[in-house]
């Protein structure tokens, strides 16, 4: 299943990665007490634009002690984020996956802008949300998303952020009310061309297994 939502947005340009922080607490047997589950797990990072033609990609697990286990950045191939106009394009995303691979749920977010004289003339953004849905009706959704931020063009700075909410009813859980992943994009660009990716997820509980892929470029 996938939303796309368009609005007004955003850049970037360096890279640093957060720490992982302290383990993240061991949640009691629940719906899916099959296997070790991890409870109120935050996740961040801040991810600046590489190189042209490239983009800024790691993956992060939780073992079984519920730390978090953070793969190294690694530079992938990406269409050029240069347009003919002269314009600046770049993607962020941040995507959830369970032990098997399969995309669970997933926020992404595509910027195109302008910058003249040291001030931003012109941006934009198109906002994609996808999230698995299982054959007999159940599976993640999408309980909310909304987008913030932007500036009185043209200005010096600007910030934009982008925000969803997936929600888990299935064969894992016919409560409802065990999963929740949180995913959340920031993005601060300048009139000079550069900023820097924020990226962040929350998940209530956390199956150890699942991989989150946090990307830049």
């Amino acid at each position: 299943m996938r939303q796309r939502i368009a609005l007004a947005a955003v850049v970037l340009t360096g890279i640093t990665i957060a720490a992982p922080g302290p383990p993240a607490a061991a949640a009691p047997g629940g719906p899916a007490a099959t296997g070790r589950v991890c409870a109120d797990v935050r996740l961040d990072a801040t991810l600046p634009a590489p190189p042209d033609g490239m983009a800024a990609q790691q993956s992060v697990t939780v073992d079984e002690n519920c730390v978090v286990r953070a793969g190294a950045v690694r530079l992938v191939p990406a269409p050029s984020s240069r347009e003919r106009s002269g314009d600046r394009r770049l993607r962020v995303w941040s995507r959830m996956y369970d032990c098997c691979g399969i995309l669970m749920n997933a926020l992404s977010a595509t910027h195109s802008w302008s910058a003249a004289d040291g001030r931003i003339s012109r941006v934009d953004t198109a906002v994609d949300t996808d999230w698995n849905r299982e054959p007999w009706g159940g599976g993640w959704h999408l309980a909310q998303s909304w987008q913030a931020g932007g500036c009185d063009r043209p200005c010096p700075d600007a910030r934009l952020e982008q925000h969803a909410e997936f929600g888990y009813r299935g064969v894992f859980d016919v409560t409802g009310t065990w999963y929740q992943n949180t995913h959340d994009l920031r993005v601060t660009l300048t009139g000079d061309g550069a900023a820097a990716c924020e990226l962040a997820v929350t998940a209530r509980h956390w199956f150890v297994g699942w991989t989150w892929i946090r990307g830049c470029g």
